[in-house]
């Protein structure tokens, strides 16, 4: 199917803080990517509000539709107004690998990552955009509001047992945060390449957003999150991928074993242990011959260790 800029006819009423950002050429500046499976009652409307919000910057979207047996995307051939939205197909191969599957036909140089369930203000891509601008930054989040409370948060961070929890709101308009939620990431496309992408080794489902935010620091990037934006997103009680507590624990032994030197490795093993399925997750990442040879790589082109990114975040694990 045929990429399609889409951009906003209706102009800010403040376009020179708009003119900065860019002028609207041939170029692409973001593909929006969201990979989904059985998003029927939500995609649509995600769709819709991101074509709907206002925007200076041209963008393109691509769906990943991973194995939905709901028709989720049907409504993409019924409409002419979704008619260039690129759509590709894959099978049960999980978000990290859909995500990268997506970035392959991507034309933009920012990707943002967004889940099949948010919906978003006017203006959303042009002000974190202007974000990494102003602040040199590598990769943007915004505020996340959880669509059916007045619950917000601000990017996470890790408690003692490495578990993620959200962060309040920081006293300035943007601020240095750990970790990104995976209900949005933008990111530049150049970075996104440079580290690899997310980390294919990873299940299904889960932690493969903490991963990469970990990543990302320890390559020596950062990551910001801009709260003039708030996006609403649906915390759902169901989760679209069936996965076990076994593959979940193999996705945080896996971003151990990933970027935790020997100290670090011991006190997870040490942490995780008495978890129920542990024997299960950690045999498989024991018969997992390709972790050793990507560690080896992450390692040899990371500028910082792990120890780096606890002291900065003050994690104390």
């Amino acid at each position: 199917m045929l990429s399609r800029f889409f951009s906003s006819n209706k102009k800010s009423k403040n376009n020179s803080s708009n003119n900065d950002l860019n002028t609207i050429d041939q170029s692409l500046d973001i593909s929006i990517i969201i990979s989904c499976r059985n998003e029927i009652n939500t995609l649509k409307k995600t769709i819709d509000s991101i074509l709907n919000s206002k925007n200076v910057l041209s963008f393109e979207i691509i769906i990943v539709d991973d194995g939905s047996t709901d028709n989720s995307c049907s409504f993409v051939y019924t409409n002419d107004n979704y008619k260039n939205i690129k759509l590709i197909f894959s099978k049960n191969i999980g978000v990290a690998a859909a995500r990268n599957l997506g970035t392959k036909s991507s034309k933009g140089k920012y990707l943002f990552f967004c889940d099949a369930h948010i919906s978003v203000p006017d203006y959303w891509l042009d002000s974190m955009v202007r974000t990494l601008k102003e602040s040199n930054g590598d990769a943007v989040i915004p505020a996340i509001k959880n669509m059916e409370t007045e619950d917000r948060g601000y990017g996470g961070t890790w408690n003692t047992n490495l578990e993620f929890i959200w962060l309040g709101k920081p006293d300035s308009s943007y601020a240095e945060i750990p970790l990104a939620p995976g209900c949005i990431l933008g990111i530049k496309k150049d970075i996104f390449e440079t580290i690899g992408g997310f980390d294919n080794h990873l299940k299904l489902y889960g932690v493969e957003d903490q991963e990469f935010s970990l990543k990302l620091w320890l390559f020596g990037y950062k990551i910001l999150i801009d709260t003039s934006i708030e996006v609403n997103h649906l915390f759902k009680i169901y989760d679209s991928y069936k996965i076990t507590y076994s593959d979940l624990i193999y996705n945080y032994l896996c971003l151990a074993y990933l970027h935790f030197d020997y100290n670090n490795l011991v006190k997870i093993l040490e942490l995780f242990k008495s978890k129920p399925n542990f024997n299960i997750a950690f045999t498989n990442l024991m018969l997992n011959e390709d972790l050793l040879k990507q560690r080896k790589k992450y390692f040899i082109k990371r500028k910082f260790d792990e120890n780096y990114f606890f002291k900065k975040f003050n994690i104390h694990f």
